[in-house]
């Protein structure tokens, strides 16, 4: 697979990047997604998610949440195991929005990580839902892997949302507040009341009012910068630097984890491929583990399910006698 900066929306390349999104997403949010839907109080007073049009009784109901919160579980373990596809890819992302909206419909705040999440668990159904017969054939021959199979669109688009998601953080900062939204003064507001204590730079920007304009001001840019990675590939890199310490200052000055759009920065902004590929021929010297089965038994089916799907370097070779 060439390097991501060449990536043509015609061409196909080897599927690493896109499963291990996949991977990455599926698990941390069927792991440490809520359980129970938030108890708030008072009348909801605005529209939050596209559920927003179903009556109160639903959006507040806990049956309901808890029968797709489940449904997204085991629909994810099948789009894992690429099984039923690409049904099981569509009825994992339709019932994620679902659990995610009810949970938005129900809080005061919304997790900006979900919705990036959201998008990018929905292009990749497009890459399962296009590519299916491509993949089930792959699988069947054990050579999913190897095979370029993972659309240059598909990485694209995903990458043109991870970039807009930022870019347009920037503009609603401007379009609400204009250019005096760097003004210092209301970071040093937010520290003062959310800011989380012992941060060295907390207390910097806190004392001078110009570091903390300062710090506004480099927000904005590396957050406006975000789309240029789309059309620039050279400065792609620099960029999710960018973008990666901006997460860290965050979470130094307020405790805010952004891990998953971190993950998806760090996915689609550097280029992995070269680093893959090398990873891949280097893997082909390496020796193998063999394993010996009972041709025909249920142990060599499980054996065979698994390697095909998981045996990324292609480390394990199975023989049947």
């Amino acid at each position: 697979m060439g390097n991501e900066s060449r990536y043509a929306l015609n061409l196909n390349f080897k599927p690493h990047v896109g499963q291990f999104v996949l991977w990455v997403l599926l698990v941390h949010e069927m792991v440490l997604m809520r359980g129970d839907l938030p108890r708030s109080e008072g009348l909801r007073n605005n529209q939050a998610t596209i559920l927003s049009f179903l009556p109160t009784e639903i959006l507040t109901s806990q049956i309901v949440f808890l029968g797709f919160r489940w449904l997204f579980v085991v629909a994810g373990i099948l789009w894992i195991l690429q099984l039923l596809l690409p049904i099981s890819s569509w009825v994992c992302v339709i019932a994620y929005t679902i659990t995610i909206g009810m949970i938005f419909e129900n809080s005061s705040q919304i997790s900006h990580t979900k919705n990036l999440a959201n998008i990018v668990l929905f292009v990749h159904a497009l890459w399962y839902h296009f590519h299916a017969r491509d993949i089930r054939m792959a699988l069947a021959r054990n050579t999913f892997w190897v095979s370029s199979i993972y659309p240059g669109w598909i990485y694209t688009l995903s990458l043109f949302s991870v970039a807009l998601f930022h870019s347009n953080a920037a503009l609603a900062k401007v379009l609400e507040s204009g250019f005096r939204w760097p003004n210092g003064l209301s970071l040093q507001l937010w520290i003062e009341l959310m800011g989380r204590e012992g941060s060295v730079v907390n207390e910097l920007i806190l004392s001078n009012r110009s570091v903390a304009a300062l710090m506004q001001w480099v927000v904005l840019c590396v957050e406006a910068s975000a789309i240029l990675a789309v059309f620039f590939p050279q400065l792609r890199g620099a960029i999710g630097v960018a973008i990666l310490c901006l997460y860290v200052g965050i979470a130094d000055s307020f405790g805010y984890s952004f891990l998953l759009n971190a993950i998806l920065v760090t996915a689609f902004f550097f280029p992995w491929s070269r680093m893959i590929d090398s990873v891949i021929e280097a893997a082909e010297g390496f020796p193998k583990l063999k394993f010996t089965v009972e041709r025909g038994s249920r142990l060599e089916g499980i054996l065979s399910f698994v390697v095909r799907r998981f045996d990324v370097l292609g480390l394990i070779m199975l023989s049947s006698e």
